[in-house]
């Protein structure tokens, strides 16, 4: 029945292209965690951010009064501690990641070196012919159906949709100097005032 008939995709592609997919891929993701951190830091650090400017507003703080007792009498003192300091970055970065394709080579195809224009001479293309044997020559690919051997002992061919397997791993990334820097200030500078004359 046509309602059982599985589509089977047989795009082709240039291998270089089929791998790079994926790293870029891989980049991409860690450049948009970036950001999102980034995002954190000015919503969490500050009051206000300018995206335009760059500017930022006051550090936002965490305030509380607590009182202590001493021969001149009780005493109240307000404690403000920002709040950068109170909670830990979520700073991350990709530290591996491993690809592994089900591929099937379908040719090699020659380049056509007349079909590009270059400003080289047939003697300066001459010389170099030598050291580009090697180019010009593209791999084109197919993805294919993984095998999957079972607890038999039997392979079985998987889909399409299962032919690539992908492992990333992440960790904490390396603290930026900035970063370092700006917690060591405000740390360095936790205010405690007396609030006893405050009305």
């Amino acid at each position: 029945m046509d309602s059982e008939k599985r589509t089977v995709s047989t795009q082709i592609m240039e291998l270089k292209d089929l791998i790079s997919g994926p790293l870029v891929a891989t980049i991409d993701a860690d450049t948009i965690s970036t950001r999102r951190y980034l995002s954190y830091l000015y919503e969490l650090a500050f009051d206000k951010y300018d995206h335009a400017t760059g500017k930022v507003g006051n550090l936002r703080s965490l305030e509380f009064t607590y009182s202590t007792s001493d021969n001149d009498g009780r005493h109240v003192h307000r404690v403000r501690i920002p709040l950068l300091t109170l909670v830990p970055l979520p700073l991350l970065q990709v530290q591996e990641a491993d690809f592994e394709f089900d591929i099937q080579i379908i040719d090699a195809v020659s380049a056509d070196k007349n079909a590009t224009f270059s400003l080289k001479t047939p003697e300066s293309d001459t010389a170099e012919a030598n050291n580009e044997v090697a180019e010009g020559v593209k791999l084109r690919v197919a993805m294919a159906a993984s095998n999957i051997e079972k607890s038999d002992g039997v392979k079985s061919r998987q889909g399409l949709t299962a032919n690539m397997k992908v492992n990333v791993k992440m960790r904490q990334a390396d603290m930026p100097g900035g970063v370092s820097n700006l917690l060591g200030l405000i740390t360095n500078n936790l205010q405690i005032e007396d609030a006893n004359e405050e009305s």
